[in-house]
């Protein structure tokens, strides 16, 4: 693993992925298409492993999830790599260096949706208790779950950016760190093509970008009144300033979003199998045991010295 002496901006680049065949570095930014994105690297690239789906033992909300997976998608992460081959990567012109931008509110929007509504794993508990679900006639308001998040991720900012679903966009991307030569809008269809055109080009393949994460279809207008929108609009501060989007208006009130009786209870069973399945993966490490799990360490280690040619086998993936 490169050292910080050889590679200053290290302490900025833990989110960097590296596609070494076709020459690739991508930032993944969680909730703007990185699921997608990954895939179609993953795919292009020859590096994608199914097989290895089924053996792991960390918690995920659908099968295409696992694409995070490093041993699932092959990718690499850059700080794993050796100087000169990160210089290689951040200086030639042969590299293609990409990142995905996304709308502020969009971004925010989608993120309360899967880590606070959904309670998707690994969401920060302190956030759960600071959302609470704002409750009317038994049911869940949504449009006012959503505001108590604004609120809430206005005033007690730092509870929530240990998940780097809420990190502003500029805290991962870091453009000013690192010589990117492409950056697409999700809201964009031209731009996301023309990443989609390039990797083909690249790889000699035909594929698309696949949709993941498709959410419950509720559009950000229905949820977001002008009052909410001023309070992300100013945690969300610098990724306006960095990659200028534009501010929209929202209406001053809005009728209220409420799930039905059933929508509801359909919720909350998700959240009771998500919690079941976090707890399964809980006891499926603890019985993996102490000498297990020490192996498990040593293998890790050793694959990362040596560059993934040493056991790189499924067993090393929650490592």
């Amino acid at each position: 693993m490169v050292s910080e002496k050889d590679f200053p901006s290290k302490p900025y680049a833990g989110f960097l992925l590296v596609a070494p065949r076709l020459k690739v570095m991508y930032c993944p930014t969680t909730k703007v298409a990185c699921s997608s994105i990954k895939m179609l690297l993953a795919k292009a690239g020859a590096t994608y492993d199914q097989s290895r789906v089924d053996r792991l033992i960390s918690p995920h909300m659908a099968r295409a999830q696992t694409i995070h997976e490093l041993g699932v998608n092959g990718l690499t992460k850059l700080i794993d790599m050796k100087a000169a081959e990160i210089d290689e990567i951040l200086n030639s012109p042969e590299w293609l260096r990409v990142y995905a931008t996304r709308d502020p509110l969009s971004r925010a929007y989608s993120a309360w949706e899967n880590r606070i509504l959904s309670r998707a794993p690994g969401t920060p508990e302190k956030a759960i208790e600071l959302c609470q679900d704002q409750i009317l006639d038994g049911k869940i308001n949504v449009s006012e779950s959503f505001a108590l998040f604004a609120k809430m991720i206005a005033e007690h900012t730092n509870e929530f950016m240990d998940d780097h679903h809420f990190l502003p966009q500029s805290h991962i991307v870091h453009p000013d760190k690192f010589n990117y030569n492409m950056v697409a809008s999700v809201e964009n269809p031209a731009e996301m093509q023309r990443l989609v055109d390039e990797v083909n080009r690249r790889a000699g393949t035909t594929l698309s970008l696949e949709r993941h994460n498709v959410g419950f279809g509720i559009k950000l207008e229905q949820v977001c009144d002008q009052h909410t929108a001023n309070r992300l609009q100013a945690v969300y501060a610098t990724d306006y300033e960095t990659f200028g989007f534009a501010k929209h208006e929202f209406a001053a009130s809005i009728q209220p979003l409420v799930f039905g009786a059933s929508e509801t209870a359909m919720l909350l069973g998700l959240r009771a199998s998500i919690e079941r399945l976090q707890a399964v993966s809980l006891t499926a490490r603890s019985l993996t045991g102490f000498r297990f799990g020490w192996r498990q360490i040593f293998k890790s280690i050793v694959r990362k010295l040596s560059f993934g040619r040493k056991y790189n086998d499924p067993q090393n993936l929650f490592w």
